[in-house]
């Protein structure tokens, strides 16, 4: 019986990973560094998709720049059984989002022609 648990425990553990992010988890959040096209699955069956980058006018690596720019990351929350909700976060103005019962949060977004993203999620307050 308690092969079963440990078995069940480690594909739990794993669920964040299998749709393609990489995502750690540690206390009740998670952090994810997806490509875009790849989700993670939260604890409660939701899951979140990042899309991809849109109005980026970053300066680019090695260049000074006037304004270092910003750029809107556009992910896809769905929570269990619910339609899918669009989120757009943008580097400077909207970095924090909640949905559902969670926090999202965009702590990076790398530059190039696809983007990575890389998110924590916590409970909501």
């Amino acid at each position: 019986m308690s092969r079963l648990f440990a078995a069940l425990l480690s594909l739990t553990a794993l669920s964040a990973c299998a749709s393609g992010g990489a995502g750690t988890t540690g206390g009740d959040g998670l952090e994810a560094t997806l490509k875009p096209g790849e989700q993670v699955t939260l604890s409660d069956r939701s899951r979140l998709r990042y899309v991809g980058v849109s109005n980026d006018s970053r300066c680019p690596p090695k260049v000074q720049c006037i304004r270092a720019g910003d750029a809107d990351a556009h992910f896809e929350f769905e929570a269990a059984g619910a339609a899918a909700q669009t989120l757009v976060f943008n580097t400077e103005r909207a970095t924090r989002l909640n949905a559902g019962a969670w926090t999202i949060e965009l702590t990076a977004l790398s530059q190039g022609d696809a983007p990575t993203a890389t998110v924590k999620v916590g409970a909501a307050p």
